[in-house]
């Protein structure tokens, strides 16, 4: 095993150890994969008979997983024609591994009998074992080699094809209640309804099973059909069987039964509709199912029905208003999107924020944020994972005297708009026993949750916001997705206009100069968005003489460039002016009047010289200053009466 072990390393496929039954031997799996020949041979030291498993993802594969009782028909029914690959191995039940390549940096959902039943999709985050490791059930070899030996060395996978990747990445997944019963099994007038259909005699028109064209895929359909009549799994084979068999070419024989059963529990196991969800008795029954009891709070005047709540007049006054978790930023539960182009610094400032809500209250060093409600956070990594650990680290150590921050949590893959978010949110619960929630979930990227799907398309664009909203409502946290902007337009996020249209809080990130970055608020529905820009600076930092990070920490006026130091010294003098003027309505005042009685005020100490300078140069650039308003140029006076008026 050693030896086989050293020579996938030397091919350069990442590899680690398992046992026999499958489960690693190292703490992390797969992400413990590597190709370096003193960790593999630590390794089977310690385990000289350990299985090789393949992480397939990061080779840059897929594997389909053929299980006994898979039909290549079927498959290739769903996805198109499957290339010939000559990277094969045969799995100790007698499946089949196909080896396929992926375009590079491409990733492909992991599944099971979403592609066709018996078979498994493996790739991104997972793995195979490799021959010649055994299992109780045999060994696993390569097609074409000797036993025990690795594949010819020009034995490659072929390239997938795209149909490959979309059904792989989009197949359909299950109604929720496919195994719920809303309506009793094998009513009277559901049974003459099935017949009817199984005799050819009602739309749609069923098929009958002809050998060598498909009849095993047929006879799953049947049953699947037989059940979405309201039929049980054991009274169908004797529908089928009496009025359906006599008609297939040739009909199924006795000796046959057993293969007959399991295309009958087939259809049943894996079919992805309510049971009885073609008869009218389960249109009743879903009407019914509508008009639930429903709890009702008279002293809110509050009425409730699964996640719908309504409330009265009276009850609108006990209406909570939003609380900020981060002042003047985000909100609880909200929907937040930060976007930006590449390299504009967007995946440092979000660490930055969720590592500063993570860390307990009044600890974090110097934070750029004011965060009023401290708690558990998750950062859920589509992109570069592997550098993750670092940034953390040089985030502590400057801003949490090198501790670690224990409510800091990282996920991945980002869950998708197509997938079943039940998994995910299992694990958000599995990690949480003492049920103290969380408070920020960041997505990293809201391009990696679409999987593929057409951003610019609306549709799509609901789809992020309504798996948002799942979240949301699952967890009470506030949700951040990261995205791009357009390749041609770098001041809009790319895609849909539903994405931002959808947020709460929309932030946008642009990268000023190197190691400084600027922050702006596009939208903000629970308050006045920034009235300015914020600056942050990325503070390089050393951790080992190998490694070192960007953190962001505050930026001071020396670092701002002279653009943004102008504008800022502008919106003092503007607050400034405005706050004095709407004080005193119907007074007028000379530029060294104003610049005095601000000044007494304590509001700004700004000179008579600055203030008539910034009047002339607002009027000069025409815009829409309140300031220059203001500033009657015939009169050369500043009018508090114009602030009153308007």
């Amino acid at each position: 095993m050693l030896d086989a072990a050293l020579a996938y390393a030397e091919r350069g496929w990442p590899i680690f150890p398992c046992r026999s039954d499958k489960t690693p031997y190292t703490t992390h799996a797969m992400l413990d994969a590597t190709t370096n020949e003193e960790q593999v041979r630590a390794w089977w030291k310690e385990w000289p008979r350990a299985n090789i498993a393949l992480h397939v993802g990061a080779m840059g594969w897929m594997v389909l997983d053929l299980d006994p009782g898979h039909d290549i028909k079927e498959l290739e029914k769903n996805v198109g024609p499957l290339p010939k690959t000559k990277l094969v191995a045969t799995t100790p039940r007698e499946g089949r591994h196909l080896y396929f390549a992926l375009a590079e940096g491409e990733q492909v959902a992991l599944s099971s009998d979403r592609l066709a039943p018996h078979v498994d999709v493996r790739s991104f985050h997972s793995y195979v074992l490799l021959p010649p490791s055994t299992t109780k059930d045999g060994a696993y070899a390569w097609d074409g080699a000797p036993a025990g030996s690795l594949p010819p060395k020009d034995a490659w996978p072929a390239y997938r094809t795209d149909e490959m990747v979309r059904v792989a990445n989009t197949a359909r997944e299950k109604h929720r209640d496919h195994d719920t019963w809303i309506i009793e099994a094998d009513l009277a007038e559901n049974v003459e309804l099935c017949i009817r259909w199984l005799q050819g005699r009602t739309e749609p028109k069923r098929k009958v099973s002809i050998q060598g064209q498909n009849g095993d895929q047929v006879a799953y359909e049947t049953a699947a059909m037989c059940k979405s009549y309201g039929i049980s799994e054991a009274l169908a084979f004797d529908l089928m069987w009496e009025h359906w068999n006599p008609e297939c070419l040739p009909p199924w024989r006795e000796d046959e039964v057993d293969h007959f059963t399991q295309k009958i529990e087939n259809g049943y196991k894996y079919n992805t509709s309510p049971p009885g969800h073609m008869t009218p008795a389960y249109k009743v029954a879903q009407s019914q199912a509508m008009f639930q009891a429903v709890e009702h709070d008279e002293e809110d005047e509050e009425w409730n029905c699964e996640h719908w709540r309504l409330v009265s007049r009276t009850g609108v006054n006990s209406i909570v208003p939003p609380t900020w978790m981060v002042e003047d930023l985000f909100t609880h539960g909200s929907h937040a999107m930060l976007y930006g182009p590449t390299s504009s610094y967007k995946t440092f400032l979000a660490l930055d924020l969720v590592l500063s809500v993570a860390a307990p209250s009044g600890l974090a060093i110097a934070p750029n944020w004011n965060v009023l409600t401290p708690g558990r956070v998750v950062f859920v990594a589509g992109e570069s994972r592997g550098t993750i650990r670092k940034r953390v680290e040089a985030w502590e150590k400057i801003h949490f005297g090198g501790a670690m921050v224990m409510d800091f949590f990282l996920a991945d893959p980002v869950p998708a708009v197509n997938g079943n978010l039940e998994p995910f949110l299992a694990l958000l619960k599995a990690a949480d026993p003492k049920d103290r929630g969380y408070k920020l979930i960041v997505l990293d990227t809201v391009g990696r949750s679409l999987q593929g799907q057409n951003e610019n398309q609306q549709e799509v664009a609901s789809k992020y916001t309504a798996l948002v909203d799942e979240i949301i409502q699952a967890t009470g946290a506030t949700v951040l997705g990261l995205h791009h902007t357009g390749h041609e337009n770098t001041a809009r996020a790319r895609g849909s206009s539903v994405f931002t249209a959808d947020a709460d809080t929309v932030l946008r990130c642009e990268q000023v100069s190197k190691y400084l970055a600027k922050l702006k608020m596009d939208k903000q529905k629970e308050a006045d968005e920034w009235d300015r820009a914020r600056f942050l600076k990325l503070q390089l930092v050393h951790l080992t003489p190998e490694q070192n990070s960007l953190v962001a920490i505050k930026a001071g006026k020396e670092d701002l460039p002279a653009q943004a130091n102008k504008s800022i010294v502008l919106d003092i003098i503007e607050k400034a002016v405005v706050l004095f003027l709407s004080e005193n309505p119907t007074a007028s005042y000379s530029t060294r009047e104003l610049a005095e009685a601000v000044a007494a005020d304590e509001t700004v100490d700004v000179g008579s010289s600055m203030l008539r300078q910034f009047a002339l140069v607002e009027l000069r650039e025409d815009n829409a200053r309140p300031v220059s308003k203001m500033y009657d140029r015939h009169t050369k006076k500043w009018r508090g009466q114009w602030v009153d008026n308007e």
